[in-house]
């Protein structure tokens, strides 16, 4: 299943040296589920995706660098709702961008499934394009982003 987001983003500023890698979890819990997310980030800034409950507790959160892609393994069942923060320079004590440029989330729940077919497993993949454009696939209403703390 493929998703496509679009947003709309000023242009960045360069990013410092002390980025962290692509696939740096900035918090994660046990990863013993067999879903899988894999997240393009076309922008031309950096990015945290972020899975959260339905309480806004975030389970997952990842750094993501511009223009570059991760795989997100081993979610468990259920439904999620996806954040992103999309800035510059990373504060890692703060864990949050110094210089934000938006927060957003995913307009559906992502909802993760395992089926045991015999001896296969059927699982949900999701993979989302991330890029720049005129448009959004974001909700447009306000909400609470999740705290990364």
């Amino acid at each position: 299943m493929a998703v496509i987001i679009v947003l709309s983003v000023s242009i960045a500023a360069p990013q410092g040296s002390t980025r962290p890698e692509t696939g740096t979890y900035i918090k994660d819990i046990d990863q013993n589920g067999s879903g899988v997310l894999v997240i393009h980030n076309n922008w031309r800034m950096d990015t945290v995706a972020v899975l959260a409950d339905q309480n806004v507790r975030p389970l997952t959160a990842v750094f993501i660098r511009a223009k570059e892609s991760l795989n997100i393994t081993g979610i468990k069942d259920g439904n999620y709702n996806l954040y992103f923060t999309v800035g510059n320079y990373w504060d890692a004590e703060d864990r949050k961008f110094d210089s934000v440029f938006g927060y957003y989330r995913y307009s559906s729940p992502l909802s993760f499934k395992t089926t045991d077919i015999g001896d296969e497993l059927e699982y949900s993949i999701y993979e989302l394009d991330l890029y720049e454009a005129a448009g959004s696939n974001f909700l447009p209403d306000y909400f609470q982003f999740p705290d990364l703390r």
